[in-house]
């Protein structure tokens, strides 16, 4: 009795409880004793269509613009083990908020791209935006992850910054404490405080 690897990945078969049989042939030695040989796949891959083809993974799915929630179902539907399904941010200065809140938040790239092939241990990143903003261009030649506009320039996109035009808080203070000269929010000096600068919680 034999086994060999029925896909053409070329992986060797050991601990044969992993492996799964898709086809058997059988044969006769010289000496007239009955073979059979197993052709295999990894426990969980499908089978090749004949004895030593390309596994037919299912493919990554378009889903740009669709829901966090819908989106991980669809990839969960694949076979992905549910906690190997990431959520990021499509933009390098936006925030996730807290798991739950962000159900509704949309797909713009995804990591494997649409029609990748979808193996037994893939990780799958879903970049997510707030439904309040578009996606990023796909055509960047910079390389770069994009950036959401920040006018006040204090860390938080304009749109869900509560002052986005005060350029005196700083967004280590949520609460709109006013940048000091020493980049803390305070400063060490009276004379740098701005108690009436306007548009903060705290003038």
């Amino acid at each position: 009795m034999g086994d060999h690897n029925a896909s053409d990945d070329g992986k060797s078969i050991w601990m044969r409880s992993n492996w799964t049989v898709c086809f058997q042939k059988t044969g006769w030695t010289w000496s007239d004793t009955k073979t059979i040989d197993f052709g295999a796949v990894q426990t969980g891959a499908p089978c090749p269509e004949e004895d030593g083809g390309a596994v037919p993974w299912p493919k990554m799915p378009d889903l740009v613009w669709k829901t966090w929630k819908t989106a991980r179902k669809e990839v969960v539907d694949l076979g992905v083990p549910a906690d190997h399904v990431l959520a990021d941010t499509a933009y390098v200065n936006d925030t996730l908020p807290d798991e739950g809140d962000y159900d509704d938040w949309r797909v713009c790239v995804t990591d494997p791209s649409a029609d990748s092939d979808v193996t037994l241990d893939a990780w799958v990143t879903l970049g997510l935006t707030d439904p309040r903003n578009g996606c990023p261009k796909s055509d960047r030649e910079d390389g770069d992850r994009p950036s959401l506009p920040d006018r006040d320039d204090d860390g938080d996109p304009d749109y869900h910054d509560p002052f986005p035009g005060d350029r005196n808080r700083d967004s280590t203070f949520p609460n709109g404490l006013p940048r000091g000269s020493d980049g803390s929010g305070g400063s060490s000096g009276d004379d740098d405080w701005d108690w009436n600068c306007p548009h903060t919680r705290w003038c």
